[in-house]
């Protein structure tokens, strides 16, 4: 059966592309996601499944998905124009792709599929950083973060649980990586925006409260406070906690091999290493 060996959340900043390519390790993205790297190198997956939202590029309002997979062989990206990003061909390990799928239908989660598509940053900007040369073949899994009703926490934990099940049940030897994305506090040009820029970070002390929680293990805690109000008050994108709870629901309760802060953005980046966990 397939093994997954590690778990993160980052976040999915378009503007990183351009900034390491103006700063390079002078970027604290680049440092960040550096360290990311190196886990996810040693962690030697064989894919990766990509939990994220679209940002109206993928998907829209005639046609706008709870969940979603990508089931088709490939996919290509980005298709938001993101700065600086060079245009990307991916392969998507569609056995896997399926067989999730049909078990997480068999679990309860009414996925919608999808075979003729193609990715955003969402999913681009962390396998930009995280694996460049793309030769991890992934499978894309959407979730709606930005468009009410978003689905409640306990579901997107349960979501998680029923994820790391379905993997493990894949008869396979491949190891699997799961790399989630979102922030934790942003505002993306509404009213809540920072003078001269297209961004803010309405309520940094959500964030870092997350944050705690997440390294002491009291996913409860975050899963009992992180209503649909609650965290559009932090910003009217900040319901990308939900990738990051689909994460929290793939492992025991833990403190991260990694967890690195980015306040001022509302980010921040986590590793779990999952090998021994259920």
């Amino acid at each position: 059966m397939a093994e997954l060996v590690a778990v993160y959340a980052v976040p999915h900043t378009p503007s990183f592309v351009a900034d390491a390519q103006l700063n390079g390790e002078k970027s604290e993205a680049v440092r960040y996601f550096a360290e990311i790297r190196n886990h996810l190198e040693a962690a030697k997956p064989d894919v990766i499944v990509t939990v994220n939202n679209d940002h109206f590029n993928t998907f829209f309002f005639d046609n706008w998905p709870t969940f979603a997979i990508g089931t088709a062989e490939a996919t290509a990206g980005p298709n938001d124009q993101t700065p600086g990003m060079p245009w990307y061909e991916i392969k998507i390990e569609s056995v896997a792709a399926k067989h999730l799928f049909l078990a997480l239908l068999e679990s309860g989660f009414d996925f919608a599929s999808t075979i003729d598509f193609q990715i955003d940053h969402g999913a681009l900007v962390p396998l930009h950083f995280l694996t460049p040369d793309m030769q991890v073949p992934i499978v894309p899994i959407f979730v709606n973060c930005v468009v009410p009703p978003l689905p409640a926490a306990q579901r997107c934990f349960a979501l998680g649980r029923a994820l790391a099940d379905a993997i493990r049940s894949w008869k396979s030897e491949a190891r699997v990586a799961i790399v989630a994305s979102g922030s934790l506090s942003l505002e993306i040009g509404g009213p809540r925006v920072e003078i001269d820029k297209t961004f803010g970070v309405p309520d940094p002390e959500w964030a870092r409260w997350a944050l705690k929680e997440i390294k002491s293990g009291r996913y409860d805690e975050i899963i009992s406070r992180a209503s649909e109000a609650r965290m559009l008050q932090a910003g009217n994108v900040a319901g990308e906690l939900l990738n990051w709870i689909i994460a929290l629901g793939t492992i025991e309760p833990s403190a991260p091999a990694i967890l690195k802060d980015q306040p001022q953005l509302g980010n921040a980046f986590a590793a779990w290493d999952v090998r021994s966990a259920r």
